[in-house]
């Protein structure tokens, strides 16, 4: 049995299952292919997923971003959500029992009890500046490498399949920029901030201390102590574990998704330009763009304090 099978395919076949051996109705499982569909679409646009990627490729965290993210885009209630949330989990269930996975990635994703608010889960400029703070102040082994990781979350909006993927030879000094291929064999521009620049300088002479493994952790910008090219899971422990220590709000939440959400949310508030953005955060949607244009409730207030005499 081939077990790295394309997501669509698999989706094409559970609902071959929902007709024939469990009798749904065709309006449920249109119900089942939208959230699957909409799934589908979400990981193609954050995550830098190829329009053929395997059902192996999905995981809790990416499940779980969904969830939040597709929330805040369309104000969804806990109800919508928890639909949503037992699709998923009902066809990889699915996918579970035919052998074509080991686990259920859904599984130990907890329903929502209450109504989802609408206030995203991002650090706000405090909060970002005491994160780069607790990384300036841990004196740990990888200290530059995770500095230099987290300066490009936060001032270039980089999806985590983007930075695990730079090389050495993508980053412009002269040009202040990184030039790179992302889905679809598309060209990515990105500006880097100075800020940037200085944190990778930083790194380079610790990165060249480590003996690479293989070819393609010599090309690489970034290196695990062992000589490997990093990888996503390494960078999503570190980022929350900094969280932690900066004692940032829902530091349990945060995620280098979250990290993309901040530099977004604070370019947005800083100059209203949502196709800036758009360009910058790689969305070949402007309507995926939008989940950054929200307002928080500080802007709120001040907004309502600006009204005039009537």
């Amino acid at each position: 049995m081939d077990r790295d099978l394309e997501f669509l395919k698999a989706v094409s076949s559970f609902k071959k299952y929902l007709k024939i051996e469990r009798a749904y109705s065709p309006l449920t499982i249109k119900e089942y292919d939208h959230d699957l569909k909409l799934l589908y679409r979400y990981l193609i646009a954050q995550f830098d997923f190829s329009e053929d990627f395997s059902i192996q490729e999905i995981s809790k965290y990416e499940i779980s971003e969904f969830l939040s993210d597709i929330v805040l885009s369309f104000d969804n209630s806990a109800v919508t959500r928890n639909r949503k949330l037992y699709s998923i989990r009902s066809f990889f269930k699915f996918l579970v029992k035919r052998e074509y996975l080991d686990k259920n990635p859904a599984l130990t994703i907890e329903s929502s009890k209450t109504r989802t608010t609408a206030e995203p889960i991002y650090m706000k400029l405090e909060e970002a500046q005491k994160y780069i703070e607790a990384i300036n102040k841990a004196n740990l082994l990888n200290q530059k490498r995770d500095l230099a990781i987290v300066k490009l979350f936060l001032y270039a909006g980089l999806r985590i399949s983007e930075l695990v993927n730079l090389n050495l030879e993508d980053i412009n000094y002269e040009d202040r920029s990184i030039k790179f291929y992302g889905k679809g064999n598309k060209e990515r521009y990105v500006p880097l901030h100075s800020v940037i620049l200085n944190g990778i300088k930083n790194y380079l002479p610790e990165r060249n201390k480590i003996k690479p493994n293989n070819k393609d952790a010599k090309k690489a910008l970034f290196l695990s102590t062992r000589g490997n090219r990093i990888s996503a899971r390494s960078i999503q422990l570190f980022v929350k574990k900094y969280a932690k220590k900066a004692g940032i709000k829902n530091a349990s939440k945060i995620s280098p998704h979250k990290l993309r959400h901040t530099f977004a949310t604070i370019l947005y508030h800083s100059t209203k330009d949502i196709k800036v953005l758009q360009d910058l955060l790689g969305h070949e949607n402007i309507s995926t763009t939008q989940i950054y244009t929200h307002t928080d409730t500080k802007q709120k207030k001040e907004a309502i304090d600006e009204l005039p005499d009537f």
